[in-house]
């Protein structure tokens, strides 16, 4: 999608996709991950998105990215917290404590940090993203952790048929994120439900009428 189109959602509060509360599988699945503890962690196209609070207590640290600037000062106004403000290749950033927001396009976020993640958490980050976009997306995490030498990834994304339902989010089968990342990672499901017909009500208002998969993934290093 056009980055327009994400702030204006944004800009005029049309923000379905946004979970209060955060994604339970985060908090359900952590303490088992065989990840570095504690892990710094990536958060593409984070939103204001409630996992970002798990994620600071339980991180050494957290970047988050985001082409809404509306979005990331509500995250950090909702929590009554006043920000350090910088900016760096382009970027405007947001900091507390051990989380940082830089506030642009994802594409365009620097692989010359010197920051080396151990986790890439992906919570509806490519499900956001057109069939066209996403490869370019995981070229970018591919670069984005080509310097580290065991990197891990968690990602949450929906299977159904598209056909009936325009994106976003998109359906992004299994067999498509094998074909983005199976080169560099094992792809474990964590978990895999058909949600009750209620919790996503909004998906049947827009024509989907046929069975919803959600997973969970678990992307750990190849040997």
């Amino acid at each position: 999608m056009e980055l327009s189109y994400w702030r204006s959602r944004w800009n005029k509060g049309n923000v379905g996709f946004h979970m209060p509360g955060g994604y339970p599988g985060l908090s359900k699945y952590w303490h088992s991950l065989p990840i570095p503890q504690p892990p710094t962690v990536l958060v593409p196209l984070c939103g204001k998105s409630e996992d970002l609070d798990f994620l600071t207590h339980n991180a050494s640290q957290v970047t988050g990215v985001e082409i809404s600037e509306t979005a990331v000062r509500s995250y950090f106004d909702e929590r009554g917290i006043v920000p350090e403000e910088s900016c760096s290749h382009g970027f405007s950033i947001l900091s507390h404590e051990n989380l940082q927001i830089w506030i642009g396009d994802f594409f365009r976020f620097p692989e010359t940090t010197g920051k080396k993640f151990d986790l890439i958490y992906d919570k509806a980050a490519l499900i956001a993203l057109p069939d066209a976009a996403r490869t370019r997306y995981a070229k970018k995490i591919e670069a984005l952790i080509a310097e580290h030498p065991k990197p891990h990834g968690l990602l949450h994304h929906f299977e159904y048929n598209q056909e009936e339902m325009n994106g976003p989010p998109f359906s992004v089968p299994l067999t498509e994120i094998d074909s983005l990342f199976g080169s560099l990672f094992t792809i474990t499901i964590l978990e895999e439900v058909e949600p009750e017909p209620g919790k996503y009500e909004k998906f049947r208002r827009r024509g989907l009428i046929s069975t919803l998969k959600e997973r969970f993934l678990f992307l750990h290093p190849k040997c």
